[in-house]
């Protein structure tokens, strides 16, 4: 079935409202000194449920970037202070990442800031979401 106007209105909607949260996203990362990345990793490494901390490689998978992009987003990360890798016990080869108390607090304030962001943002995306899924379900 052909999109009508209205449709390509609702998408073009959809995208800019996600657009407008990362770009929220990006300056907010950007006040605190971070890039981007380095946000989406600490993020990324706060929300995982493995007990040592995710792998580097399970980082990178989550990122959608190389190993040796993520080996670096560490670096750069650790050598601010804000995450720290430590050694499988039984496998010394297996590096897993932890925030430090410093990340911890950093990403807290900038969790919190983003959630602000999403209760004034929020409704509006949900709107916008709810009318395209609509649309698609009765064709």
């Amino acid at each position: 079935m052909e999109l009508q106007h209205k449709d390509y209105r609702a998408l073009a909607r959809v995208r800019y409202l996600i657009r407008h949260f990362l770009q929220f996203s990006e300056e907010a990362a950007r006040n605190e000194g971070l890039e981007a990345q380095q946000h989406q990793m600490m993020l990324a490494i706060r929300a995982s449920d493995e007990a040592d901390g995710p792998t580097i490689g399970q980082i990178a998978e989550q990122l959608f970037v190389r190993h040796h992009s993520a080996v670096g987003l560490v670096d750069r990360l650790e050598a601010r202070g804000l995450v720290q890798r430590t050694k499988h016990d039984d496998d010394r080869r297996q590096v897993h990442l932890r925030l430090t108390a410093r990340g911890a607090t950093l990403l807290e304030h900038l969790s919190q800031s983003h959630q602000s962001e999403l209760r004034k943002l929020g409704p509006e995306l949900v709107t916008a979401l709810s009318g395209i899924l609509k649309e698609v379900a009765a064709r």
